[in-house]
């Protein structure tokens, strides 16, 4: 990645995209997941520490609230904590194949499901280029499974970017 850009007149810095995480609501037509990362509801990451404890925001003994985040009302319309965003390392690898990475989103979830086949069901949205990682329909109980596995970043709740409409943005990648 270039950081510096040199012109005859003067030396620009030219700034990287910004992370899903830290981005501003934005519609995208870009295919699926790196739409919905760009716009994703509530927080909920669990950074690992020193000593490999999970951390929450919800859980870190402040008087913020003892009460899990399904029972606090959603930070944005339409997010139900029934839709998640899995943010992944690069899966596969450089040089992974599209297709490669989707199986290995297929793989993940299937280690909390049971079956590629019921992670296939339950994939709804992928993104293979900018950012990486998958969108899916699990509850949260099932979300909080997949914290810690294998080239998972980050699992974040999904909210819609249109509530009125339902609409997660993106194209209703039903793998099925």
């Amino acid at each position: 990645m270039r950081l510096f850009s040199t012109t005859t007149t003067a030396t620009s810095i030219i700034k990287p995209p910004p992370l899903p995480f830290l981005s501003l609501p934005i519609r995208r037509s870009l295919l699926p997941l790196s739409n919905a990362t760009t716009r994703f509801g509530g927080i909920r990451c669990r950074v690992n520490r020193a000593g490999d404890s999970a951390y929450s925001p919800l859980n870190s003994g402040s008087s913020f609230s003892d009460r899990p985040p399904t029972e606090m009302a959603p930070l944005f319309p339409g997010c139900d904590y029934q839709h998640w965003l899995i943010v992944m390392d690069k899966p596969g690898g450089e040089g992974a194949t599209k297709q490669q990475m989707i199986d290995c989103y297929i793989q993940t979830l299937a280690k909390v499901l049971g079956s590629e086949e019921e992670a296939i069901k339950k994939i709804y949205n992928v993104s293979c280029e900018r950012y990486f990682g998958f969108g899916c329909e699990i509850d949260e109980e099932t979300s909080n499974k997949l914290e810690g596995l294998p080239g998972v970043l980050f699992v974040l709740p999904d909210s819609y970017v249109d509530p009125e409409y339902k609409d997660y943005g993106g194209k209703d990648l039903r793998l099925t």
